[in-house]
């Protein structure tokens, strides 16, 4: 089975097979909001200090070296097709579909697919 880790908005729906993870449960955001990152989970991933999130993180690493599927999902974006160049129609038919251009899922999933890489060596 090969491993696959993506990221998703918080209404779009999960592709089957995958196991569904919320970034508002790692612990390296404050509350809910998957906006801003607490200030021991910012820099390089050696120098985080937040324990549960270091174990958040190095769980999806396993998970990918176990070779699941899993879906990265946040709470501040409603859909990131529309980021992949889908058009507004494809995504939603709600005349409003929220996209931050500057969350962190995308970076988190590159950070997990990094790691599992150089464990794998």
């Amino acid at each position: 089975m090969k491993s696959e880790i993506t990221h998703i908005g918080i209404k779009q729906s999960r592709q089957k097979g995958f196991r569904y993870k919320r970034l508002q449960h790692s612990g390296i955001f404050r509350g809910n909001d998957t906006r801003q990152k607490l200030i021991d989970c910012q820099g390089p991933f050696q120098e985080w200090t937040n324990a549960s999130a270091c174990n958040w993180i190095q769980a999806r690493v396993k998970e990918q070296k176990e070779g699941r599927k899993v879906h990265i999902v946040c709470n501040c974006c409603d859909s990131r097709e529309f980021a992949k160049g889908k058009s507004m129609n494809q995504v939603n038919n709600s005349s409003i579909v929220r996209v931050n251009r500057n969350c962190y899922g995308g970076e988190l999933v590159q950070l997990i697919s990094q790691l599992a890489k150089e464990e794998s060596k």
